[in-house]
């Protein structure tokens, strides 16, 4: 008797909205980890491409920032830079919360402009 947890139409047995929860929790990596695990079970899937555009896009604009923090201190207003990073981190916490909440309520959501920008420019990621 398998676990009220378990979902046997899914690659890993998990319930669906656990592993939808873990792409969440875990952005780039668990999204990596899912997309190549799970190949039947469609929420987990769209979450674990939600987690590959967020993941990917967390570390693109962190190096950004830490470019523009760098350039900024040089000509002496570094502390527009550190806002400037604060306010990342802050958008960022976010919605990494909306993430979780979303992926382990197991709802269909995609995050604001980052997943519609990267549907663009990978098209053949998205299941």
């Amino acid at each position: 008797m398998s676990s009220p947890a378990s979902n046997p139409s899914s690659d890993t047995g998990l319930a669906s909205n656990l592993g939808a929860g873990l792409c969440a929790l875990f952005p780039l990596i668990g999204g990596i980890v899912f997309y190549f695990i799970e190949k039947k079970d469609q929420l987990v899937r769209h979450w674990a491409v939600q987690g590959i555009f967020f993941g990917g896009t967390s570390i693109v604009v962190a190096i950004v920032l830490s470019i523009v923090t760098g350039v900024l201190s040089v000509i002496h207003i570094g502390f527009l830079g550190f806002l400037l990073q604060l306010a990342w981190q802050i958008c960022w916490l976010i919605l990494w919360i909306l993430g979780l909440i979303n992926g382990f309520q197991g709802k269909r959501w995609e995050y604001p402009i980052i997943s519609e920008q990267c549907k663009k420019l990978f098209p053949k990621l998205v299941p």
